[in-house]
């Protein structure tokens, strides 16, 4: 979650926020925060193979979740003193004496490494001059930030050592109805420790952050039902074990509070970019030109293969098109890396940067096929509006769910006065930007079109209302033709509050087209 003030004073903001996830097991362990050691205690799992009477009181099943009570209690005792608060601040904008006014947040993160290496969420300390890091001990120590801005990941070095460290857990191992912990500060209340399950697995998303101006990517991310709200960003999302599986990052909420639904950047793919932070300073990913899915259970079948990434669709102009890798083929080896996954193959192109060229190996029509890439520099993100003032600081991830199913196509939620919005005295209520190859490649825009793309829509906003959807290209407004989002800005500078207008666009899903037309009322 983002960070938040301590003191509220307007509506919460949201965009995306997670939970914390506890994996099932007999026996948990945990280092010693002292000596580096390990403590175990044991969490039986309740019998209910023979039910009793529901009169009588069965002493034994009673001991049974006494001892499950007392495994969540020690658990907690055993990983809260390597969970950290971080507190951000930055000297703010000018007001109108001309006095600098100080913005600050607030959020969690765990110690990683006992030589001060703290994981965190990007949106929890990106862009701050001044980053705090307390230990659960008290102490404070100024804060270094390296930054994974795309996929919301950050590492934080504080100068101290022989520090307690929580374990990573194997996240592919995680279960859909294990135990989950989230150990955060919600609303600035440190070391609160909340207790549910493992909801959902491998849910995808894409979020446009006002405040830094990027589009986040959340390729691996793990449902929880443990509560989670602002300030539980970045925190360890843990297993029975105490072990690391994910990173406290976003929730799907209506009213900003915990809604029963969180989620958390899988523990494999935070470790990995905090390792390549540490390792190379940051991370820059080798660019195939290809968007990857996970196979569906009747795609395998009729390809036939087991496990793979799918190529759902890739830009003409790419290193894999040009190599000859097409759409619906399956990737399933990158070198000498297994690929069973959409993830495998994002990660992958980690380890193997700009100008690396790659063995790729493809299933076609039940035929093996190898290609030799030569990876690219990612292209640019879209280009975002810049806001007109600047977005409240106490924003929370969230999304805006109207059709469930669907989760990577759920709209960015913001609430309407804090997005980057065009000028003028009505608003649309979105993110905009370019049509350019990475948004041609994120929404399955076809060459040759142009206009200005949705990347982020505000809840209750007039586009919202109309019901326009994130991938939308608008063409054209109240008969202007739009072919950028600059001239969509332009445009909406003569529009007024009150006025209603038709907006044309254009969406492209299934690799379908289909013209849309509303008459958009913009009321405030």
């Amino acid at each position: 979650m983002n960070p938040t003030k301590r003191l509220f004073t307007g509506p919460l903001v949201w965009i995306l926020a997670a939970g914390v996830l506890i994996g099932a097991g007999a026996t948990a362990s945990v280092m010693n925060a002292k000596d580096g050691g390990t403590r175990s205690f044991t969490s039986p799992l309740l019998n209910i193979s023979s039910p009793q009477p529901v009169n009588r009181v069965n002493m034994t099943s009673l001991e049974t979740v006494r001892a499950l009570n007392d495994s969540f209690a020690a658990l907690s005792e055993i990983a809260k003193p390597a969970v950290v608060h971080i507190r951000v601040q930055n000297s703010g904008a000018r007001n109108g004496l001309g006095e600098r006014q100080a913005m600050g947040g607030e959020g969690s993160g765990f110690i990683f490494r006992p030589d001060g290496y703290i994981i965190t969420n990007d949106h929890v300390v990106g862009g701050y001059e001044k980053v705090t890091v307390v230990l659960y001990d008290g102490r404070e120590f100024p804060g270094k930030v390296l930054r994974a801005q795309d996929t919301d990941i950050a590492v934080v070095k504080i100068e101290a050592n022989d520090l307690p460290t929580l374990p990573f857990a194997d996240s592919r191992q995680v279960r859909t109805g294990e135990f989950a912990i989230a150990i955060g500060a919600p609303f600035g209340l440190e070391n609160t420790v909340t207790i549910g399950h493992v909801s959902a697995l491998q849910r995808e998303n894409q979020i446009a952050d006002p405040n830094s101006r990027t589009v986040r990517v959340y390729t691996d991310l793990i449902q929880t039902d443990a509560a989670i709200n602002v300030g539980n960003s970045g925190g360890p999302l843990l297993n029975i074990d105490g072990q690391v599986i994910g990173i406290n990052s976003a929730i799907y909420s209506p009213s900003g509070a915990s809604g029963g639904i969180g989620f958390a950047i899988s523990s494999n793919q935070a470790r990995l970019l905090a390792e390549t932070l540490i390792e190379k300073g940051k991370v820059v990913r080798g660019f195939l030109g290809i968007l990857p899915e996970n196979l569906k259970g009747h795609q395998a079948k009729q390809l036939g293969v087991e496990k793979g990434a799918y190529v759902a669709n890739l830009p003409s102009d790419g290193p894999a098109a040009i190599a000859g890798i097409k759409q619906g083929d399956v990737v399933v080896r990158i070198n000498s890396i297994a690929v069973e996954s959409q993830v495998d193959l994002r990660n992958a192109m980690i380890k193997y940067g700009p100008g690396s060229k790659v063995e790729v190996e493809v299933v076609r029509d039940k035929q093996r096929k190898v290609f030799t890439i030569t990876a690219k520099e990612p292209p640019a993100q879209p280009a975002m509006q810049a806001p007109q003032s600047q977005p409240r600081r106490n924003s929370l991830p969230e999304i805006d769910i109207d059709d469930f199913p669907g989760f990577k196509d759920f709209p960015r939620v913001q609430t309407p006065d804090s997005v980057p919005m065009p000028g003028g005295n009505a608003r649309l209520g979105v993110e905009i930007g370019d049509v350019n190859e990475t948004s041609r490649a994120t929404f399955s825009i076809p060459s040759g079109v142009s206009g200005a793309v949705i990347n982020s829509i505000a809840p209750g906003s007039p586009a919202h209302d109309a019901g326009m959807r994130l991938g939308d290209v608008i063409v054209e407004i109240d008969g202007t033709k739009i072919n950028s989002a600059e001239e969509l800005s332009n445009a909406m500078k003569k529009v007024q509050w009150g006025q209603t207008k038709r907006v044309k666009a254009k969406r492209f899903e299934k690799g379908a087209e289909t013209s849309i037309e509303r008459d958009v009322k913009f009321q405030r």
